[in-house]
């Protein structure tokens, strides 16, 4: 077999092994091992896929599926791997089923597959197992939220089958060689009318902006991530989201020309990269300010993955060579740092079994490994040099001021900020403070656990040390200097940054700190109650701590747009297409065989009139 094709079923057949030799260990180590060939097979075709494409074709009932591997998707195919590896070591210490195994390596294969494909088949193909590992994940926990997830996957699902009918109508293919060179050509002949181009790209953008996450089309990812294994949930939100931006970088691929020519220019720049910015832009913010009110920590970090993803979107918007740069850069760091994320919330979860932060406190000193893996997610998340989290949100930065959008250059600092302020919270509220005495007896994470969360904490620092490893790469992609700079540092027509001097620089300053807190900082206990709070004592009525209502002012600043929400208004669209179901059945389904032979002798009419008959 082809070694493309074995890096991509090899998750697969583990998860099948691990489901049929339902013994503890020997699932655990088929599946961690299933895991980990796709990055050895990467490697092994790293120098190869930088000069020359690899493609393979595998025929399967009479279909024939083109896979290729080229320096994008072997970018992506390395994020999702990654991801992956840390995924089943953390579920060899949070998972006891053969069941999540099984379609936590299907959904693997599933990414892999939509990242690999060549061709429309494939990719519709891969992308339904994909969802349908991730379904079967979520409607085990979780009946309500999987009901959510699986509405709003079949409605994607359906857009994009539309959208490649339309396409193949116009084209005659399917491939996407030759739906690029069509649609580039359609582009100055001009054929596919300016509605029809319109309504693919809608098609598309619910299609991947239902898998992305973004607002509106977000509402199953707060429950889907939250209700599930959180080790697997560090693949759903770090590798599997990341195919519905892969999704929008095709669309780029195959109909950037297209679109520019159908849907034109407003304020010098491109209409449908202008709609794709402002997605991005209102995602961040409007997930920013979900993540900060959350009580809970799966919640929290729920948002939060929602709201990142959305930078990734903003910096694809911006429609810039800098801003793809940026927003895949932030691909990469958002896959790491918010992975790690959710293994430290497993960890803190297997431990302690608790999730709200009023029910957490002072964990440090019992997980002091966790936490160091910890603070490193918070540093990088925050955007907090040298972490690779800042790199990519300062390439992004970059990019809108240099493409002149403040407005959005603004949601990435308003972004960065609620950010962390979340994240502080996070971590004074787990880590510090007065431990509750039913956690006197918590321990460390396990091993597996600890090693996965190694696996996704050392790419953080090293690419946030040395992001010009990743820019380097980016230049050899578009065969243009984007990004300037050597290893350490970045350079670009607005700015430049220097990772290696400004760690140095944190390091002798944080040293310098730590000397005087250690030999020179006195303390004193002080009352709950002597703080204030915009200029008013804070009452024992009104207590806000760190682990409890730390929050509420902004949630009371904020009240009457969250009575506002999309979970209702889906709710209500729901009640109200279920109520018109119920009366259109009991209105024809009424057990009377006069009206059933009127209903057919009105079909045949139409029929009849329409010549098909």
């Amino acid at each position: 077999m082809n070694l493309l094709m074995v890096m991509l079923f090899a998750p697969l057949i583990a998860g099948f092994l691990a489901w049929l030799l339902d013994f503890k260990v020997i699932r655990e180590v088929i599946g961690i091992i299933g895991a980990s060939i796709p990055i050895g097979v990467l490697a092994y075709y790293y120098s190869t896929v930088t000069s020359e494409s690899i493609t393979y074709s595998l025929t399967v009932g009479g279909f024939t599926l083109g896979f290729h591997l080229t320096m994008l998707t072997w970018y992506f195919a390395v994020i999702a791997s990654i991801v992956g590896i840390a995924m089943a070591f953390g579920m060899a210490s949070t998972s006891k089923s053969s069941y999540d195994w099984l379609f936590a390596l299907i959904s693997f294969t599933g990414v892999l597959g939509v990242f690999l494909s060549s061709d429309f088949v494939g990719f519709f193909l891969f992308w339904e197992l994909m969802t349908f590992g991730s379904f079967m994940m979520v409607l085990k926990r979780n009946r309500h939220e999987s009901l959510k997830y699986f509405v709003l996957s079949i409605i994607g699902a359906y857009s994009m089958l539309v959208a490649i009918g339309i396409i193949y109508a116009k084209t005659g293919a399917l491939d996407f060689n030759t739906v690029q060179k069509a649609l580039r050509l359609d582009a100055m002949v001009g054929s596919i009318s300016r509605g029809e181009t319109a309504l693919i790209y809608t098609l598309f953008l619910i299609t991947f902006g239902v898998k992305a996450g973004a607002v509106p089309l977000h509402v199953w990812a707060p429950g889907a991530y939250s209700e599930n294994d959180q080790s697997y949930t560090a693949f759903f939100s770090g590798a599997l989201s990341k195919a519905g931006v892969y999704g929008f970088v095709l669309l780029y691929i195959l109909m950037g020309a297209k679109l520019y020519t159908a849907l034109g220019v407003f304020n010098n720049h491109l209409v449908f990269a202008y709609i794709l910015a402002w997605i991005g832009a209102i995602t961040v913010v409007v997930a920013s300010f979900l993540a900060v009110l959350q009580e809970d920590i799966r919640k929290l970090f729920a948002y939060s993955s929602v709201g990142q993803v959305g930078y990734i979107l903003l910096g694809l918007g911006i429609g810039t060579g800098l801003g793809f740069a940026g927003a895949l850069f932030h691909v990469l760091s958002h896959a790491i740092f918010k992975s790690l994320f959710w293994l430290v919330t497993a960890a803190i979860i297997l431990r302690t079994g608790k999730t709200r932060f009023e029910d957490l406190g002072g964990l440090a000193e019992k997980m002091p490994i966790t936490f160091t893996m910890g603070l490193i997610a918070v540093l990088s998340l925050a955007g907090i040099p040298p972490m690779a989290g800042f790199a990519s949100k300062w390439l992004l930065y970059e990019a809108a001021i240099s493409a002149h959008m403040p407005l959005v250059a603004g949601a990435i600092f308003l972004g960065s900020g609620l950010a962390f302020a979340y994240v502080v919270r996070f971590l004074y509220a787990v880590w510090f403070g007065q431990r509750p005495s039913d956690l006197d007896d918590v321990k460390e994470a396990p091993l597996p656990l600890l090693i996965g969360m190694v696996i996704l904490a050392i790419p953080n620092l090293v690419f946030g040390i040395a992001p010009g490893l990743v820019t380097g790469y980016f230049n050899r992609l578009f065969g243009d200097t984007i990004v300037g700079g050597n290893y350490f540092r970045l350079v670009t027509p607005t700015g430049t940054y220097n990772a290696l001097l400004v760690t140095v620089i944190l390091i002798f300053g944080l040293s310098i700190a730590g000397l005087i807190y250690i030999y020179g900082a006195k303390t004193r206990k002080i009352p709950v109650i002597n703080t204030y709070q915009s200029g008013n004592p804070v009452t024992e009525e009104y207590n806000l701590s760190m682990r409890k209502n730390f929050y509420r002012p902004l949630a009371e600043a904020l009240g009457f747009w969250l009575k506002y929400s999309w979970d209702r208004f889906y709710e209500r669209l729901a009640n109200l297409t279920e109520d018109f179901a119920d009366w259109l059945r009991e209105g024809f389904y009424n057990g009377n065989a006069q009206s059933y032979s009127w209903y057919l002798t009105i079909v045949l009419l139409i029929l009849a009139l329409w010549g098909v008959l």
